[in-house]
């Protein structure tokens, strides 16, 4: 009896020893998620051919509507879904970027379980092609005037505006092939001005060619392209016309040749054409010591006729040649880098004239580094009086000297210090005086208390005269500048505030001293549906040789909002000033507003249409009391109608 006893006792412990230690493992089977989405187009890790792969999920359990959301590539697209009965559908507007793409899917079922899958897949556009697609948004404007139109003769009564951006690709394996433009539609009652055209016309285009193959690339541009060789020689130079680069390895290339003139519209490719109206050049390069330097040698020739659409020039038809070289050297992780640059022109500014072309030549010199807590940068360049390069309006000729920058980071403080040196009249010519700018600037900001930056700045300027030929005026002006700056935001709330006091001392025998003293207040307040950004300044100046003192105050406003489930929109913004001197000569107020109310009507029309319907208007007041025959009051209402459409293939 006493072993049964102790047997049932044993027994009973083994029971609930067991059965704790049950209790205690986890219930893997209970908290295993069931899989109850599944994918039937794409497949997971599939390869789809096609631009706009159809995206079809089915779920294997009903699920809350509600609480489905499907991102793809990182966009929400969850409202662009075709909801069915055992899932949902999408197709894409836009064509996908060929390559990988992620669908996630995260949905709740009836009983408030959360269920979520990731579906990988990839796209290639065509058979034949890793990528093949034109992506493109047509927009149009029509804007009529609403107010008396015979008030604004120079205002055209209706104007329609027409725009349409294309952007192309053709991409696989080594070579890529790409076009893009924007063709423009305009119309209206009264005459444009030039160079703008009635009617179509391609503003700008440019077709783009690649081949890239381990350390080989090529590159041909044609169209409406940049170039940007160096600082003395083709800079900033965008024209139409052709590029062509060769690289391999260490080994550059490139040539170009476009016109010298500047056209808006579509008036030849730009490679034809003679060296009196085109600008041609080439370069080569080549990358030393594991790339820690570079030397590059540019040679440009052309002619330019004279002044084109945004090219201004006072001189007749211009002719030059130039030969530089550019050497660059990084050996020493970011912490010593040089640059020297040297170019040597022979330029004629103007052809028609008896004189010939001059030669002369301009070089620089730059140091610069950052070592950990300090950066710093010192340059000197010498630009000689007859330097200069067809199509490069950038180069400041007869200009030398030397400038320094220094900065110190220290967490919450930072100090920048710069200073510079410059003369022109490098030649000595005795017909001329030489002038001497010295420039200096020493600013501090401190980051130490949050949301309230703030800093001072001072700033010295000396203008001087030197070897002034007989009968010329001396220059001798100072300039000391010291100004403040405090930044505090709070929230949606931000209070910026400014302040500036500069004193001019002409040491001359004019005695032209001026001050001047300014102070501005900026505060804004930002939220989802409404943003408020307003100004509020006073300028005063004082002539002391006349004691003239001449007052400005100016208030700017602009406010921007949306409601109505963001379907319109107002936005408003003006300027008002008052400007009053204390001899009389000057007493005026202007006021300056702009309006706009929209409404989106894109819910009332099926399809990709972005329509909206808008009312602009303008109002100017201007009061002189000093010219009373400047004072007027206009108001000018217009009606506008957008849309746009996106579309791809």
């Amino acid at each position: 009896m006493r072993w049964r006893l102790l047997f049932v006792i044993l027994l009973s412990l083994i029971l609930c020893f067991s059965v704790a230690r049950a209790e205690d493992q986890p219930q893997t089977t209970a908290n295993i998620q069931k899989d109850i989405i599944r994918a039937v187009t794409p497949s997971e890790n599939a390869v789809v051919i096609g631009k706009k792969p159809d995206i079809k999920i089915e779920f294997l359990e009903p699920i809350t509507s509600n609480s489905l959301v499907v991102i793809l590539d990182g966009a929400d697209i969850t409202q662009l879904l075709l909801i069915t009965d055992k899932g949902f559908e999408f197709a894409p507007v836009m064509v996908l970027p060929a390559g990988s793409h992620n669908l996630r899917i995260a949905a709740t079922d009836k009983e408030g379980r959360q269920f979520q899958k990731n579906i990988s897949f990839s796209t290639r556009h065509t058979s034949a092609f890793e990528e093949a697609y034109s992506s493109n948004e047509a927009s149009v404007i029509y804007e009529t005037i609403l107010s008396e139109p015979d008030k604004f003769p120079n205002i055209p009564d209706s104007k329609v505006e027409g725009n349409l951006g294309s952007s192309s690709k053709i991409k696989d394996k080594e070579w890529e092939f790409t076009f893009n433009t924007n063709v423009r539609y305009l119309d209206q009652n009264l005459p444009v001005m030039a160079p703008m055209q009635k009617g179509f016309e391609v503003a700008n285009w440019i077709f783009n060619s690649y081949y890239t193959k381990d350390n080989l690339m090529l590159k041909a541009s044609i169209g409406d392209v940049q170039v940007n060789e160096t600082q003395y020689t083709a800079y900033g130079l965008a024209r139409k016309g052709g590029v062509f680069s060769f690289q391999y390895d260490t080994v550059q290339l490139s040539a170009f040749s476009v016109q010298s003139q500047q056209f808006y519209g579509l008036k030849g490719i730009g490679i034809e054409g003679s060296l009196d109206n085109h600008i041609i050049g080439a370069s080569g390069g080549i990358a030393l010591f594991d790339r820690k330097m570079e030397l590059k040698a540019v040679y440009v020739t052309g002619g330019e006729p004279g002044s084109s659409y945004g090219i201004s020039t006072s001189a007749g038809s211009k002719r030059g040649d130039v030969f530089g070289f550019l050497l660059t050297s990084d050996f020493f992780g970011n912490k010593l880098k040089t640059e020297f640059e040297t170019g040597f022109s022979r330029y004629d500014p103007d052809t028609s004239d008896e004189f010939r072309s001059k030669s002369d030549n301009a070089y620089r010199l730059k140091l610069s580094g950052n070592l950990g807590t300090y950066n710093y940068e010192a340059l000197y360049e010498y630009v000689g009086r007859d330097y200069g390069v067809v199509g490069n309006q950038m180069i400041q000729k007869d200009k030398q000297g030397v400038s320094m920058r220094n900065g110190l980071n220290l967490g919450a403080h930072n100090i920048n210090l710069m200073v510079s040196r410059y003369n022109d009249n490098v030649k000595g010519d005795d017909l001329f005086p030489r002038i001497v700018n010295y420039q200096g600037n020493l600013d501090y900001s401190f980051n130490g208390i949050p949301n309230l930056p703030m800093g001072i700045n001072y700033q010295k300027s000396v203008q001087d005269s030197t070897r002034e030929p007989a009968g010329a005026y001396k220059l001798s002006m100072y300039t000391d500048t010291v100004s403040g700056r405090i930044n505090h935001t709070i929230d949606k709330l931000n209070l910026g505030f400014q302040t500036s006091y500069s004193m001019m001392n002409d040491k001359t025998s004019s005695n032209n001293d001026t001050t001047t003293v300014t102070c501005s207040f900026t505060p804004s307040y930002t939220l989802q549906d409404i943003s408020v950004s307003s100004g509020f300044s006073f300028n005063q100046s004082q002539y002391h040789r006349t004691d003239l003192m001449t007052d400005t105050y100016t208030i700017n406003l602009d406010v921007r909002t949306k409601f109505f489930q963001e379907k319109m929109s107002f936005d408003v913004g003006g300027t008002y000033n008052i400007t009053k001197a204390n001899d009389g000569s000057v007493d005026s107020r202007n006021l300056n507003t702009n309006f706009r109310l929209a409404y989106n009507i894109k819910g009332l029309l099926k399809g990709f249409l972005n329509p909206a319907i808008a009312l602009r208007g303008t109002y100017m007041k201007n009061i002189d009391e000093v010219y009373s025959q400047s004072t007027k009051d206009e108001f000018i209402l217009f009606l506008v109608l957008a849309t746009s459409v996106p579309f791809s293939f």
